[in-house]
């Protein structure tokens, strides 16, 4: 399994611990060992653009899932996050998780929505939630 991660956020992110993150949703889940991952991370700016041209939505948001699902040389690609490090530490305290770890805990829902989880049901939400700090051993809950 791979994890490639690009920040074009321009903060400075911990890459191995974004990797990790996706690495063990992706080791829990039973994901194939030559699956590769994209995780990307956005400005405002350019995440505020992709939320308008694929999903219609208005402004930035903390994360977007495009799933791919293709078998190429590189082995099977899983798709693209991208998480916006703005968006999710301006409302951090949403996530009840520690600051350090939000990102982490961001991305990681992310790959879950690559995996087919759904979020539009607040008990299809609570089943990520609950998935992701289980799989990252995070306290808490949603508030």
């Amino acid at each position: 399994m791979k994890v490639a991660v690009n920040n074009n956020c321009g903060r400075k992110l911990d890459v191995k611990a974004l990797k990790n993150a996706c690495l063990r949703v992706m080791r829990a889940e039973g994901v194939r060992k030559d699956a590769v991952l994209s995780l990307s991370a956005m400005d405002e700016e350019e995440m505020g653009k992709l939320n308008r041209r694929y999903l219609r939505g208005d402004g930035s948001t903390d994360v977007i899932a495009f799933c791919m699902g293709e078998d190429c040389e590189q082995g099977y690609l899983m798709g693209d996050v991208i998480i916006c490090p703005q968006v999710i530490l301006e409302n951090k305290r949403q996530y009840d998780v520690d600051e350090a770890r939000v990102l982490e805990y961001v991305a990681a829902h992310g790959v879950l929505h690559i995996l087919g989880y759904e979020d539009d049901e607040e008990k299809d939400w609570e089943e990520m939630d609950r998935k992701q700090r289980e799989i990252l051993g995070l306290p808490g809950e949603r508030r």
